[in-house]
């Protein structure tokens, strides 16, 4: 036993005298890097470098000093690394950078809430507060400079606490910080964010030049986390940061945006009084199948709304963008071109008519078809990328389209929809609770001797042995906080009532198949 303790001792001894002494500046700029309140290194970059360091068999000495000390001191080769610097082609003279990128980021302008600053146009003549050697104070000094605007004085701190203290003592009109900087530190009543934002830039590792071999392992170890969505890169990256972005939007496109959320939730509203009412009647009319066809299409409507938000977030951004260009050339006092101007409203005026047209398809989703109409296969496949593309595309699921054939069906196109609407929905309800990486839902056409087929396949790991049997029941659901055990039900109902066919389910190698055959 003695033996046995000696060996253990010697080998640990031997494992510790292995590891390589790393000494790594850390100054306090949370939530990225920082000394917390028990004296522990803490942050984003911190939770990725002990990472490494642990792989590397590294032994990190970690080095507490003021922005422009720390600097020094890894020219001087004092310390070995310095986390979260912003990369400069003046600063690889004094020191080297990791050739992976660990954030983009970009500065934010904060004012006294009795300093009026809306443009960089009103840095005129006022006191700016900047992190000594910071990429800050650089890139702000270049802007005014750009646009020939002549500051009243630069007040070097020596961190941004301390700028933040000069600005609510009113010793200065403003601050500028990373876009990080809001997210673990309180700003006070007397500070105001402005729309003023500054250059981006790539913030990395860097190392001094003696101790080059170190880059090479940290570039290696950042490329194999990058590549693992749960990877720590990604752990830290939610623990510790939250990107806000601030846009500057006309007032009258957020009228746009405030009315367009204030109808969703009226219909979320409607959506929920509806689904009460009819449940409290559904004992009553079971029977009656044309109301819990209705019943099952509206139950729908949640996803729908959903749906029209995804599919008008972009159209609204594209608005946002224009209105801001033409509102920032007003400012600088730009030559704007009639030219220009018209084709800035033109595409307003493109994604306005973009965002009406939305609205008419889902419309017409809710529109119950009387009669069987002739309709080509082809338009069914472009309603559904219409109405599905967008949410799946935002839930990170691949929709795969395998149309071969183009043929004309006569059948009622929105109850058809509406089961391959409750299909798809149900994929991926299943991709996103199992967290599937590579999510994909394939929907394929073709026809047969006797029939046309719709297939609709996901790779979400198939349908579990005891509920194969169970899956179709009225009431029956597998998301019994949300669902209402009517979409699978009301599908086959369509199917085999309204649209004289069938509809069948398997399980494949990798996921779960539902096959409509009309």
């Amino acid at each position: 036993m003695i033996k046995i303790f000696i060996l253990f001792f010697l080998l640990t001894l031997t494992y510790l005298s292995a590891q390589e002494e790393i000494r790594v500046g850390i100054y306090q700029n949370a939530p990225k890097i920082f000394m917390n309140s028990q004296d522990e290194p803490s942050g984003f970059f911190v939770d990725i470098l002990d990472e490494i360091a642990l792989k590397e068999n590294w032994k990190l000495n970690y080095t507490p000093c003021i922005w422009s000390d720390c600097l020094d001191m890894l020219e001087n080769e004092k310390i070995d690394i310095m986390p979260d610097i912003a990369y400069t082609p003046e600063r690889t003279k004094r020191f080297m950078f990791s050739k992976e990128t660990v954030l983009s980021s970009w500065s934010v302008l904060y004012r006294h809430k009795g300093v009026k600053i809306d443009s960089i146009l009103n840095l005129k003549g006022k006191k700016i507060a900047i992190l000594k050697d910071s990429i800050q104070s650089s890139s702000i000094k270049k802007l005014l400079h750009t646009y020939d605007i002549q500051a009243n004085a630069y007040v070097e701190a020596l961190s941004f606490a301390e700028a933040f203290e000069l600005l609510a003592n009113n010793t200065v009109d403003c601050v500028i910080v990373n876009r990080f900087y809001e997210l673990n530190n309180p700003l006070g009543n007397t500070v105001v964010k402005t729309n003023v934002v500054v250059e981006p830039s790539m913030v990395k590792y860097a190392f001094s030049f003696q101790k080059n071999h170190l880059a090479d392992r940290v570039d290696f170890h950042l490329k194999e986390l990058k590549k693992n969505q749960k990877s720590i890169f990604y752990i830290a990256k939610e623990k510790w940061l939250t990107p806000k972005a601030s846009t500057n939007i006309p007032k009258w496109v957020l009228w746009i945006i405030f009315g367009t959320i204030i109808i969703i939730f009226i219909l979320i509203i409607l959506v929920v009084l509806f689904q009460r009412m009819v449940k409290k009647k559904s004992q009553e009319l079971l029977q009656k199948e044309e109301l819990l066809i209705i019943q099952s299409k509206h139950a729908a409507m949640g996803e729908m709304i959903g749906m029209i938000a995804h599919q008008w977030r972009q159209p609204l951004s594209v608005i946002s963008m224009n209105a801001n260009n033409i509102q920032l050339s007003i400012e600088l006092k730009e030559n704007l071109s009639t030219q220009r101007l018209l084709e800035d409203m033109q595409s307003i005026s493109n994604e306005v008519q973009h965002l009406s047209n939305t609205i008419d398809d889902f419309r017409n989703f809710f529109k119950p078809n009387k009669t069987k109409i002739k309709i080509n296969i082809s338009d069914i496949i472009d309603k559904v990328n219409k109405l599905f593309v967008k949410s799946l595309k935002n839930n990170n699921i691949e929709l795969i389209v395998k149309n071969n054939d183009n043929y004309e069906i006569e059948t009622f196109p929105n109850e058809l929809l509406q089961v391959v609407l409750n299909i798809i929905n149900n994929a991926k309800d299943v991709l996103k609770e199992n967290q599937v990486e590579n999510s994909k839902i394939t929907l394929s056409t073709f026809q047969t001797k006797d029939s046309y087929i719709i297939s609709i396949c996901d790779n979400g790991g198939g349908i579990p042995e005891d509920l194969f049997d169970k899956i179709g029941k009225q009431y029956f659901t597998t998301k019994p906080e949300s669902g209402t055990g009517l979409g699978l039900y009301m599908s086959i109902i369509i199917v085999e009532q309204h649209l004289n066919g069938t509809l069948e389910w398997k399980n494949l190698d990798d996921g779960a198949c539902f096959t409509i055959s009309i």
